[in-house]
């Protein structure tokens, strides 16, 4: 029999990783009472996935933020060419870029749509790679930031750079991975990143730029990734903090990610060991190794790691999800929760952070708490399809079935084409008392997927609530002919053959059960006895 639903886990597992986990429960989804038999209904979990509002065409994209790529040129002090790069200019007017576009310059330039202008730098921060030039006489753009904290693996981007120099050089491609840093998330896409593109723009959907594009090329691997928007936001604030403190090496990071790409953990750690006695103030390394440790499954380890992180960041609250997650998988409940309430405290629009927490007190039992997080992380972000998800699920096994119910309709408002989650939708609508809303959700998955066998068994269960007997047992028929063995489907039909009396088709069924399901048919032979010989069941 199928499982029953449990909140999608979104578990937060490095600073740089995000780990979808999927945490269900070996229980089945109970079942339906019709006169004085037993039917089994169904419900299905499946994995997240998300739709945003009408993306724009890549033309669309092209022609919005064509107009802010512009072209650097780095000299050297005798005026010779050194190297060509890219840059995004910003509505301040300021061009942002990698900081290794123009390092190492004697002068620099900037062209844009066949004008050069003079520039130089402004704000600078080496360990991000990440600068902005201000330009004389040129103007500010009307580009719009994005957010990467938003983003999701799989969606559409686009890149715009200059590469050899060659003005606007357009690529396109998806976000193949997410990893976490202070403010927003690398982008690792695979749109192409040639060299000279280093500094463009990476654009989301709605042609919002969401990183730097940065061309990186380790051990006969070119890996493309993007630097978060964030860190173009926060240059100032990066600027006077690290004149002051100075910076650390960001090949460690590239180091680092290579590992990681190639799952070496054991090769991850001892680079994160030595990062860390070279470096020991650095949270980035402990954090790191955190999460190397956790991979490998060393979780006493992993949480020593996280603890060093924290004692030297405080305030980021990634690593405290982190250190929540590996409290988890040690079963350490309490303190899960708390370091997940630490990360909301310390950041209270921590979507991800919310979501752990309802995912915690759910496993914990309180149900009320993790729909108030789930609240929290839908409010956050309401078009997270997961957390509609999360809070669907909670509310209903909560009791609370209106809001399960509302819950449920936004998750299909947001994924309108998976049947699976029409399947949800309803079940709840079941629980609701919603006869007529439930029967056309299950209607709907099998407009989407007519061979989904589950969805016409949950749809023959409502007929048979509803009294349409011709049509229950159609629906029964149909998800066997589709899936000879589903075992619900076994159950429910022979259960309306007991009903009517039609002890050959019973038998049958029994027959069948017997091979597929012992459990099963031990259940149905007791119902059999029931029925056909009430006095002899006596």
């Amino acid at each position: 029999m199928k499982e029953s639903a449990k909140p999608h886990s979104l578990l937060r597992a490095a600073p740089r990783a995000i780990r979808a986990l999927c945490d269900r429960a070996g229980l089945t989804n109970g079942y339906c009472r019709r006169r004085c038999g037993s039917f089994l209904s169904v419900a299905l979990v499946m994995a997240p996935i998300y739709h945003a509002a009408r993306a724009k065409t890549a033309d669309e994209v092209f022609r919005e933020v064509s107009g802010s790529v512009v072209v650097i040129h780095n000299f050297d002090n005798k005026g010779k060419i050194q190297s060509l790069g890219s840059g995004i200019l910003l509505p301040s007017g300021q061009v942002a870029t990698n900081y290794h576009v123009i390092e190492k310059a004697g002068k620099l330039t900037v062209s844009l749509q066949g004008r050069e202008y003079p520039a130089t730098p402004g704000y600078i921060d080496r360990f991000r790679d990440v600068c902005s030039l201000v330009v004389s006489g040129m103007q500010g753009s009307q580009l719009l930031m994005g957010d990467t904290n938003l983003l999701k693996v799989g969606s559409k981007v686009y890149a715009i750079g200059s590469p050899q120099g060659l003005e606007l050089t357009f690529s396109d491609g998806i976000i193949s991975a997410l990893r976490d840093v202070d403010k927003g998330h690398y982008i690792q896409t695979t749109a192409p990143i040639s060299q000279g593109s280093s500094g463009g723009g990476l654009f989301d959907e709605h042609a919002r730029l969401i990183g730097l594009p940065t061309y990186f090329f380790n051990q006969g691997q070119q890996l493309n990734f993007a630097l978060p928007v964030e860190w173009v936001l926060d240059l100032r604030n990066r600027h006077a903090l690290l004149s002051k403190a100075g910076s650390v090496d960001s090949e460690w990071v590239f180091r680092v990610i290579a590992l990681e790409e190639k799952q070496d953990w054991s090769g991850m750690i001892q680079l994160c060991l030595n990062w860390s006695k070279q470096i020991p103030s650095s949270a980035e390394a402990w954090g790191y190794l955190g999460f190397a440790y956790l991979q490998k499954g060393e979780l006493a380890l992993a949480i020593d790691a996280y603890q060093r992180a924290i004692q030297i960041r405080p305030e980021y609250a990634h690593y405290w999800a982190d250190l929540g997650v590996a409290y988890s998988r040690e079963g350490q409940k309490t303190r899960q929760i708390e370091a997940y309430r630490q990360a909301v405290r310390i950041n209270a629009n921590y979507a991800l952070g919310w979501i752990n927490l309802g995912i915690a007190y759910y496993q914990n039992g309180d149900l009320e708490k993790a729909i108030d997080a789930y609240e929290h992380a839908v409010r956050i972000n309401p078009a997270d399809a997961s957390s509609w998800f999360n809070m669907g699920i909670t509310c209903r096994d909560a009791g609370q079935f209106f809001k399960a119910v509302e819950s449920f309709r936004h998750t299909v408002h947001l994924t309108p084409g998976n049947a699976q989650y029409w399947l949800n939708l309803g079940e709840v609508y079941g629980l609701a008392d919603r006869r007529a809303e439930q029967i056309e959700a299950y209607n709907q998955a099998l407009r989407i997927k007519p061979d989904y066998d589950d969805a016409l068994v949950s749809l023959g269960v409502a007929y048979g609530i509803a009294g349409r007997e011709t049509e229950e047992r159609g629906a029964y028929l149909k998800a066997l002919h589709i899936n000879p063995e589903h075992n619900t489907a076994l159950f429910n039909l022979g259960q309306d053959y007991l009903e009517h009396s039609e002890r050959e088709p019973a038998r049958e069924v029994y027959s069948h059960l017997k091979r597929v399901n012992p459990e099963l048919a031990q259940m149905f032979f007791k119902n059999y006895n029931t029925l056909l010989f009430p006095k002899t069941a006596k």
